[in-house]
């Protein structure tokens, strides 16, 4: 279940006596993204999936039980191939009532980031859950390394082993949103590449306003009119936390687009602007630029260095 998918079952109303069923570790499957796999049973209703609603309502005796436990359980690779997975595996479970996770609601509703903290005691079950948002200030090592973790959008399960205990730390991220401002065969571009990699691209209409962005999202402006676009970058700049601003045109483009923000008085928050836009990999077509483009973006919100995998030295994946 992902972060909009919860924020809707929030606003429909359908969690107060929910189950929640949480991934805790994952073998096998043959791979596939599982960073943010859950599940909710409300009324006998199934939404979101721990690997798919078949397995993981045989993984429970009742799935209407909310007491808290840990269930592991062994997916043979018939019953995995015809729940759609490669092959079998093994899946270990949490579940709690969702009464447990009432505090991330303005989370949700404000596109924020956030990480659940839970204990397992020596009997393998979960305890109360903590929630720890973005940028929080703790002394706590568990709670300090769930914000290491979002500062990194590390989005999915992660498992601390500190002082004897064994912690669970879940994070949460809202889906990404590419704005483009501006029109044109590279917003058409753009628009295509991102949503290749799960991102929703969306324009941006004078009209409508801008929609909201967060620490997740990012923002291109194509628009070269330096009337419309100086207090749009000025607004980004000044009241939001967009972690990508990338801005296409020539370096002295670039430079004007500056010397009139720094007008407006955003020197300290000109190094977020991204211009111009993209990695120095030698576009030349529209395709090739919008890679470029989208290629820095994705370096940006997963803060990693851009290099060559062959010349570094640490993790391959995000």
């Amino acid at each position: 279940m992902t972060f909009d998918e919860l924020n809707l079952l929030g606003q429909l109303g359908l969690l107060p006596e929910a189950v929640v069923v949480r991934l805790v570790e994952l073998r096998g499957f043959g791979g596939g993204d599982r960073a943010s796999d859950l599940m909710v049973i409300a009324d006998s209703q199934q939404y979101g999936s721990v690997l798919s609603p078949e397995i993981a309502t045989r993984l429970l005796t009742d799935p209407n039980d909310a007491k808290p436990r840990t269930i592991t359980a062994e997916i043979g690779d018939a019953q995995a191939v015809t729940n759609g997975l490669a092959c079998g595996g093994s899946v270990r479970v949490m579940v709690h009532p969702w009464g447990w996770l009432s505090e991330i609601g303005p989370y949700l509703g404000a596109r924020k980031a956030f990480a659940l903290v839970t204990v397992l005691d020596s009997q393998d079950r979960p305890t109360r859950v903590r929630v720890v948002a973005l940028g929080q200030t703790t002394d706590d090592a568990t709670e300090q390394a769930a914000v290491g973790l979002l500062e990194r959008a590390h989005a999915g399960v992660s498992v601390l082993n500190l002082e004897g205990a064994q912690f669970h730390i879940h994070c949460f991220l809202p889906r990404p949103r590419l704005v483009i401002v501006g029109g044109g065969v590279l917003a058409e571009a753009l628009s295509a590449q991102v949503q290749l990699i799960g991102i929703e691209a969306m324009g941006f209409d004078e009209a409508d306003g801008f929609p909201q962005v967060g620490r997740s999202d990012a923002v291109v402006v194509l628009d070269h009119d330096h009337e419309r676009v100086t207090p749009l970058l000025h607004e980004l700049l000044c009241t939001t936390e967009v972690a990508y601003i990338g801005s296409l045109g020539s370096r002295g483009t670039q430079t004007e687009r500056r010397r009139r923000l720094l007008d407006c008085g955003c020197a300290d928050q000109l190094s977020r602007i991204y211009g111009p836009a993209g990695l120095d990999i030698g576009s030349r077509s529209t395709e090739e630029t919008a890679m470029a483009i989208v290629a820095e973006m994705v370096r940006v919100l997963r803060g990693r260095s851009g290099e060559s995998l062959r010349d570094g030295s640490g993790p391959i994946n995000g």
